[in-house]
């Protein structure tokens, strides 16, 4: 998906140049205000540019300089808005049917994946009146989907619900893609959300886009630091969830070849790829490693020192977790047993001076296992 577009808005000059893969969920990721619906809606055909091209695969949907600007309902792109917008005269099944063409289903078995995906199968019958947020958002998405898109938009779907509905409705989204393999484009300023669906990711800042990547490079990159601070601090890396404990409700994730975090038990097949949020408020920093018998610590992982930030009151401490070449772990993801992951640790200058932490230094890191929740992880 080629996407080059520059528009004059009305406090910024919206311009961007990006390549995004055609599969996966990328999140479009800024504030209130950035450009991120701008975006979209240039993409959808709602809006035109002042001049560029977007492309999805060998389709042109526009081209200044062609003068090729293909309408809105030809691009065949969902979209799902904030709000659900049923149609309030109709059911669900009438409104899943609104742009469902089933001479293109003939057997019907699209549109009763659709319904199974979503959960929609005890809906069919009521109103919007009498459906949830999280249910009308459901249907939303169903009629999207039933318009056979090539691209799916999605402008912040859930930031109407409340934290409960939100936590309902994110693993139908987590599905969406890797069950139909369709492209979406997600708008959000949640990073919650970003945790849970995001396989790449765009930051966009006054129109701009000053970052993109995966979620790992662009979460950990320093132009993400006024998003994650006040006690949000954190990082995130890949594991893969390889052994239950046998005694207690424990789980342990392969952060690398050689090192494992114990977490809250993950009910989840071994092997499961997931993603995990750890928050720098939650790790501490020895300069030797503790026996786990003469400490409440689990996760004791050897790390380098790999920057110091220094402000006012607290160090922020960098830390790459370091294979240690030895005891390796039956990994199977190999991208998983190459990985150099990435921490944060937030400590006392105090404690930066009686430490003497330089950059380079062998350090451990010492995580509560207790303190990843549900909300920190998703599959991935």
């Amino acid at each position: 998906m080629k996407i080059k577009l520059a528009k004059r808005l009305s406090q910024f000059n919206l311009e961007v140049d990006l390549e995004i893969s055609n599969s996966g969920i990328c999140v479009i990721f800024g504030r209130s205000g950035s450009g991120k619906t701008s975006l979209i809606n240039m993409i959808a055909g709602i809006d035109t540019p002042d001049s560029g091209h977007i492309s999805i695969n060998d389709q042109v949907f526009y081209d200044a300089d062609k003068n090729i600007n293909t309408v809105t309902h030809q691009r065949n792109i969902g979209y799902v808005f904030q709000q659900s917008r049923l149609f309030p005269h109709l059911n669900v099944q009438q409104n899943l049917r609104y742009g469902y063409h089933s001479k293109d289903d003939a057997q019907g078995s699209f549109y009763q994946r659709i319904i199974e995906l979503l959960n929609l199968s005890t809906l069919l019958t009521a109103y919007p009146d009498a459906l949830s947020g999280g249910e009308m958002q459901r249907v939303a998405i169903g009629r999207a989907l039933l318009c056979r898109p090539k691209l799916l938009l999605m402008d912040e779907p859930l930031a109407a619900l409340d934290l409960p509905l939100k936590r309902e409705l994110l693993p139908y989204l987590e599905n969406l893609n890797s069950v139909l393999s369709l492209p979406i484009l997600y708008v959000t300023h949640s990073l919650d959300e970003v945790l849970f669906l995001a396989d790449e990711m765009l930051l966009i800042e006054r129109g701009q886009c000053i970052l993109q990547g995966s979620v790992e490079q662009v979460w950990n990159h320093p132009k993400m630091m006024p998003w994650l601070n006040n006690g949000n601090h954190c990082a995130i890396i890949n594991t893969q969830l390889i052994k239950q404990h046998g005694q207690y409700p424990l789980s342990a994730l392969a952060i690398n070849a050689t090192q494992l975090l114990w977490v809250k038990e993950i009910k989840q097949p071994l092997n499961t790829a997931v993603r995990i949020r750890i928050y720098a408020k939650d790790v501490s920093i020895t300069t030797s490693a503790s026996e786990p018998s003469q400490t409440s610590i689990r996760n004791i992982l050897q790390s380098r020192v790999s920057d110091i930030q220094i402000e006012e009151q607290i160090v922020k401490v960098k830390l790459a977790l370091t294979d240690t070449g030895t005891n390796k772990e039956d990994t199977k993801d190999k991208t998983i047993a190459e990985a150099i992951n990435t921490l944060w640790a937030e400590i006392t200058v105090w404690a930066l001076d009686d430490l003497q932490l330089a950059i380079g230094d062998t350090v451990f890191a010492q995580i509560k296992g207790v303190s990843i929740s549900q909300d920190d992880w998703a599959k991935h």
